[in-house]
């Protein structure tokens, strides 16, 4: 069984409240966990929340709400804290602010666990201003596509020649990361409940470089097309102008 956990943790500090900011009627939130029903191998989707307002959202919905505490870390722990009480072997991390997932590639990160047990999603970079932004996080992938490392920095740094040489002259050889995970329950359990938050994760603040200090493979697989994650009213008036 696979199962989309939506993290949705009502405070923001960049753009406040912004699962609750309402496009058509809609709030992003909903338009999130609406979009993820269609993703044809997911059997449920769980919106995963510390506040009520975001819970009665979907009362009478196909789409579950669980209640979490608001103390949790991060949307990684409130994914696992439903996750631990559910009989799914493959559970799937879709961020409340990535209203405009393509659906088919969420099915690439499932089907990806058939072989991995870790799995998530890039997209190449085309500009420069995107390769420099340290909130666009950047991964490096072998060439069997497990990821070597994530950063906010440019990886990799390109020493003898520059930044439109470098996409011309290479085979995507710079990814943004869209941060959608897939994991095998067990992994998603170590992460939240073994493993210690790691030096490099804290360094960047990236919590999937846990996964990678302490020797789990992340397979990170091309999507299809690139996302928009909600995080400063830009994003959000961005996100308007797409839906009309």
């Amino acid at each position: 069984m696979a199962v989309i956990i939506i993290p949705a943790r009502k405070g923001s500090t960049r753009l406040k409240n912004k699962l609750l900011l309402q496009v058509k009627g809609k709030p992003v939130i909903q338009w999130t966990a609406e979009n993820c029903l269609r993703v044809k191998n997911a059997d449920r989707v769980i919106v995963a929340t510390d506040s009520e307002e975001i819970a009665s959202i979907f009362d009478g919905s196909p789409v579950e709400a669980v209640l979490t505490p608001s103390d949790l870390k991060s949307g990684s722990d409130r994914v696992a804290y439903v996750a631990r009480n559910i009989d799914a072997d493959r559970i799937i991390n879709v961020q409340g602010d990535e209203p405009l997932l393509e659906p088919s590639d969420i099915q690439k990160v499932i089907e990806g666990l058939s072989e991995a047990d870790v799995t998530t999603l890039s997209y190449p970079i085309t500009e420069e201003d995107d390769y420099i932004n340290p909130n666009v996080v950047k991964v490096v992938t072998d060439k069997n596509g497990y990821a070597l490392y994530f950063s906010r920095s440019p990886i990799p740094f390109y020493r003898d020649i520059d930044f439109t040489q470098m996409i011309n002259g290479f085979k995507n050889p710079v990814k943004k990361h869209i941060g959608v995970y897939g994991y095998r329950k067990k992994v998603l359990m170590d992460f939240a409940y073994r493993l210690e938050p790691s030096d490099y994760e804290q360094i960047e603040k990236l919590e999937q470089l846990r996964l990678l200090e302490n020797g789990y493979r992340i397979k990170v697989l091309p999507a299809e097309k690139d996302s928009l994650g909600i995080d400063t009213e830009e994003d959000f008036k961005r996100f308007c102008s797409i839906v009309g």
